[in-house]
């Protein structure tokens, strides 16, 4: 009998862990591409199933695209949402590490929100499973939208790549999570430029950590890179994070797969990750929402009932351009 080469062997045995994780999901469980988009909310059930690890969806014939804030060459462009009303962040000059504007803040950390009817059951887990982790480390509630109650709300539905606009914005709105963006660590990042949050590398501070290689940066992705002053952005006395779930990582917007950002300190080895909150982004969220202490592991399915104050609606909503 043959004996395969250790090499091989581990190879196929890798190949067949990965394959026993795809049983018992199909397709359909992740986005119905033919089904009709209305909006629904969690259960507890979703809440319950949020699963310990996350299957991986190529397996299913799914595509991960690309991510060009991670650091992985991208080949022509990447499509942008085309909503009514939208602008992109670099016309607004407004990017920043937390929003400062308290318009822009979710009353008492209640965000209301609805999903598309057309999400599977195993994608509707993960999402449950990343609002979850927001309750776990704070007082920000991702609450079940209640019609002729909660005129503003996040719609998350499977639009076109994954993105969102920054703080509350009004009305419906928009987080695109497509079939490819249904990992916890992707949904986390773009809930929090949904609950008022920026990416890390446009503090004005941030040459002192990092530098830019321009002559790296794909061209037209320069504005990417912008920093911003004081004026408009909010620290909330908390240090430069490279671990930040909302930094790019050292090979964002590359043009020719070298590095567009130098760490100039130690500790940036996590530098892009998606994987999770950083110890320094539990604190930014727990200071934007001004909670008074990390509140207990609690499965939201039921509407909070609130003292919704009423904030005046910002002018034009933001949308940063690049989303991961």
């Amino acid at each position: 009998m043959a004996v395969l080469p250790k090499s091989v062997y581990f190879l196929t045995l890798q190949f067949v862990l990965l394959l026993n994780l795809a049983v018992g999901i199909k397709l359909e469980d992740v986005i119905n591409e033919n089904g009709i988009d209305e909006e629904t909310t969690l259960t507890a059930s979703d809440f319950a199933r949020a699963p310990e690890k996350e299957f991986n969806l190529t397996l299913l014939g799914i595509q991960i695209k690309s991510d060009p804030t991670m650091g992985n060459m991208t080949e022509g462009d990447i499509a942008l949402p085309n909503f009514k009303g939208f602008i992109d962040y670099r016309n607004s000059r407004l990017e920043r590490s937390a929003v400062r504007q308290f318009y822009r803040r979710w009353p008492n950390g209640e965000i209301p929100y609805a999903i598309s009817s057309r999400y599977g059951p195993y994608s509707r887990s993960v999402i449950a499973k990343a609002m979850q982790k927001f309750h776990d480390i704070s007082c920000v509630r991702f609450v079940p939208r209640v019609r002729n109650q909660h005129n503003d709300y996040l719609y998350i539905m499977p639009h076109d790549g994954c993105y969102s606009l920054v703080g509350r914005a009004g009305g419906s709105q928009p987080v695109s999570l497509e079939a490819d963006c249904i990992q916890s660590g992707t949904i986390i990042h773009e809930l929090m430029h949904a609950i008022g949050f920026f990416h890390e590398q446009s503090r004005p501070d941030r040459d002192e950590y990092i530098e830019i290689m321009w002559q790296n940066v794909m061209r037209g992705a320069e504005d990417q890179f912008d920093k911003h002053s004081l004026k408009h952005l909010d620290f909330l006395n908390e240090p430069y994070d490279y671990s930040s779930i909302m930094h790019y990582g050292p090979y964002a917007f590359s043009g020719n797969g070298r590095r567009t950002i130098i760490a100039l300190k130690p500790g940036a080895d996590k530098m892009g990750q998606r994987t999770s909150l950083s110890e320094i982004d539990v604190r930014k969220i727990n200071k934007l929402y001004s909670c008074s202490r990390k509140t207990s592991p609690k499965i939201i399915n039921e509407i909070s009932i609130g003292d919704n104050a009423d904030v005046t609606r910002p002018v034009v909503p933001l949308k940063v351009r690049f989303f991961r």
